[in-house]
C-alpha cells in the first residue's frame, strides 16, 4: 500500500468515527410545550386532559392528545414488575395514575419514554424529585405492556404540587400564575 494510499485510509476512518449518529425521534420531544394549566378534565385537550381513569376505561382516539397523572412508579418488560419508588434504574417509561399515592398496577397506566430526550425529561431515574408529582404529556392512546396507555409521546411538562382532584373554577387564574 502506498504512502497516499494509507493516508487517504486513515483520513477516510477518522471522518467516519466523526459521524454521529442523529436520532430523529430524540427531537419529538424538544418543544416545550406553552405551560397551561387544566381547568377541567376529560377532553383530551391541553386545557381538559384525559385522565387515567378514561385511558385505562379506553375507547379514546388514538390521535395525539394531551393526558394528566401523578407519576407513581416504572417497570421493566411488563405490568407484573411494576415498582412504586422514586429511586428507579427504569428509563424507558414511567407510571401515571390519578392517585399520587397508587402502589397498584391496576390503578396506573404505563406512559412509553421512547427517546433519550423524552427519558431526560419526564423518567424517575433522572427526575426522582418529581415523584408522585402532576404532570400533563401530549401522546397517543394505545397498548403498551399489554395494557391501556400512551404511546408515540411528543412532549409535556411537570405541574409540581398540582392537584388537578381539587381545583374550583375560581382558583384557576391564580393557578394559572403559579405555573
Amino acid at each position: 500500500m502506498s504512502l497516499r494510499n494509507a493516508f487517504l485510509l486513515a483520513a477516510s476512518l477518522c471522518l467516519i468515527s466523526a459521524c454521529e449518529k442523529i436520532d430523529l425521534e430524540e427531537e419529538n420531544g424538544d418543544s416545550d410545550a406553552e405551560h397551561i394549566v387544566p381547568h377541567t378534565v376529560g377532553m383530551g385537550t391541553q386545557e381538559a386532559p384525559y385522565t387515567v381513569e378514561q385511558v385505562i376505561n379506553g375507547g379514546l382516539s388514538t390521535k395525539v392528545s394531551w393526558f394528566i397523572g401523578y407519576v407513581v412508579g416504572s417497570t421493566y418488560n411488563t405490568m407484573d414488575n411494576c415498582v412504586f419508588e422514586e429511586e428507579t434504574s427504569y428509563t424507558s417509561n414511567i407510571l401515571l395514575s390519578d392517585n399520587p399515592y397508587c402502589e397498584s398496577a391496576d390503578e396506573c397506566i404505563p406512559i412509553e419514554l421512547k427517546s433519550a430526550t423524552l427519558q431526560k425529561k419526564f423518567s424517575l431515574y433522572y427526575n426522582s424529585g418529581n415523584f408522585r408529582q402532576c404532570v400533563i404529556l401530549s401522546g397517543r392512546f394505545g397498548q403498551y405492556f399489554r395494557r391501556n396507555g400512551i404511546r408515540d409521546l411528543r412532549d409535556g411538562y411537570w405541574l409540581p404540587g398540582f392537584d388537578y382532584h381539587d381545583i374550583l373554577p375560581t382558583d384557576w387564574e391564580e393557578i394559572e400564575n403559579k405555573y
